[in-house]
């Protein structure tokens, strides 16, 4: 690994690095990531960054990438660091540090843990009045090539509902690796509605892992768009009774860019339930990549479990890789997966020209009708306008 003696004085877990180190970065002869070979980041240098380098002095530029403050609770995170002091924090949240837990065999959450002894906790103890926004800003410019490590985690206490957002963009030109671990606890009957929305234009990798207790929901709105390479990796337990998880969501992908979606549910008790539903839009010579594994445990009966891809490919060296799988243990279940690709519907863009389109607006005009079906799942009308503002 190119300059690994400059990046261990960096390390503050010496164990989840060697752990990283044992595994290396994930080729494709790991099956989670047959179509995303990682070993190129071997030669980049994945040092962090420092948190406050090239901070621009000047936070109202950072506005832009705001939610309205009326109608929405912003946790501002810039290269990395949460700024409180330029959000608006409800008091219902309880802000803590906490250790980190052990190494894993993810090799991309053991680099994170390399760099994380600590975590931030957000808890949330009671209901919010208005969506809650984690922005993450990156701010630094001129650096080729190095490495924001975010770690969070987020808990429901039992009953509360809530709306949230994570949303990532940048503000100055650059090439970071992002490399971020969220962590999401649902306490009994407690509801998680939460956006996310990938704008960042460089390499994203975000892993989110999901526990979800006794008729508590997690419903989750992907919308990813921007990087170079980003990779999202689900990983959702059904731990209880009436336990339920929806992802949905949208992928756009050209040029160059990789956009890889990996979600793993483990249905662990009777009566859960899980849907995944997501669109890829495909051009240029770019990659769009599904793959959901779904497990229903032995004790895991009578659960429903859905999951479905749809992919469009608007050129020839276009590529869409769609892997829905399911592995039952149990035997009174529920279950379903498909997925399909294809083209734009010659006829209905014949039809649209003998009506007097051209044939521009006609391909814009069934693409429109490609994304607003997942559009149309959106519950928040505030978060469904700004999606639609943004990709329709």
């Amino acid at each position: 690994m190119k300059n690994l003696k400059d990046l261990e004085p960096h390390v503050l877990d010496k164990k989840a690095f060697k752990s990283f180190l044992e595994i290396g970065f994930p080729t494709k002869k790991v099956e989670e990531y047959k179509y995303l070979d990682l070993t190129f980041l071997n030669d980049r240098d994945l040092k962090p960054i420092d948190s406050n380098l090239n901070l621009d002095s000047n936070l109202d530029s950072l506005k832009p990438y705001l939610f309205n403050e009326k109608d929405f609770y912003n946790l501002v995170f810039i290269n990395g660091k949460f700024h409180e002091s330029i959000s608006n924090v409800p008091n219902s949240i309880k802000i803590s540090k906490i250790l980190n837990r052990s190494t894993t065999s993810h090799s991309l959450r053991n680099l994170n843990l390399s760099f994380n002894i600590e975590r931030l906790k957000f808890h949330f103890t009671q209901n919010l009045d208005k969506p809650i926004a984690f922005v993450h800003i990156n701010s630094c410019e001129n650096l080729d090539s190095r490495s924001v490590f975010t770690n969070n985690e987020i808990s429901l206490d039992k009953n509360v509902k809530i709306q949230m957002i994570d949303k990532f963009v940048n503000h100055k030109q650059n090439d970071l690796l992002n490399n971020n671990i969220f962590d999401i606890r649902l306490d009994s009957n407690s509801y998680l509605d939460h956006y996310i929305i990938e704008k960042s234009e460089n390499l994203q990798f975000n892993h989110y892992k999901i526990e979800i207790d006794d008729f508590a929901k997690y419903k989750g709105f992907l919308i990813n768009t921007k990087s170079k390479i980003s990779r999202f990796d689900f990983e959702i337990n059904l731990n209880k009774t009436e336990a339920a998880a929806e992802i949905n969501g949208i992928y756009i992908a050209e040029n160059t860019q990789t956009l890889d979606h990996y979600i793993k549910t483990n249905h662990k008790s009777k009566k859960t339930y899980s849907s995944h539903y997501l669109k890829g839009i495909i051009k240029d010579r770019a990659k769009g990549i599904f793959y959901a594994s779904t497990i229903a445990e032995k004790n895991a009966q009578k659960i429903e479990a859905k999951q479905l891809n749809k992919n469009l490919l608007l050129d020839k060296t276009a590529k869409s890789f769609s892997k829905p799988e399911l592995w039952i243990k149990a035997d009174d279940v529920k279950c379903s997966h498909g997925s399909t690709t294809g083209q734009l519907d010659k006829e209905a863009l014949f039809y649209l020209q003998s009506r007097g389109f051209e044939k521009k607006d006609a391909r814009e005009l069934l693409l429109k009708a490609f994304i607003e079906e997942i559009i149309e799942k959106i519950d928040q009308k505030d978060i469904k306008k700004h999606i639609k503002d943004k990709i329709l």
